[in-house]
């Protein structure tokens, strides 16, 4: 797999959709929202740490 800008934005997307589409009719969603924070963060972090100075 090549991982270029592209391909990570498209993950990016992916979790977007899937956040969208887990979403109930009263706002609610069917994913536990504290988990993804916690793997989003996490993801957030070591992209930053990632970063050639």
């Amino acid at each position: 797999m090549d991982f270029n800008k592209d391909t990570l934005l498209e993950v990016i997307e992916d979790i977007c959709k899937i956040i969208i589409e887990s979403e109930n009719p009263d706002g609610s969603l069917k994913i536990d929202a504290k988990m993804a924070m916690v793997a989003l963060d996490f993801a957030r972090t070591q992209i930053k740490k990632s970063i050639s100075k």
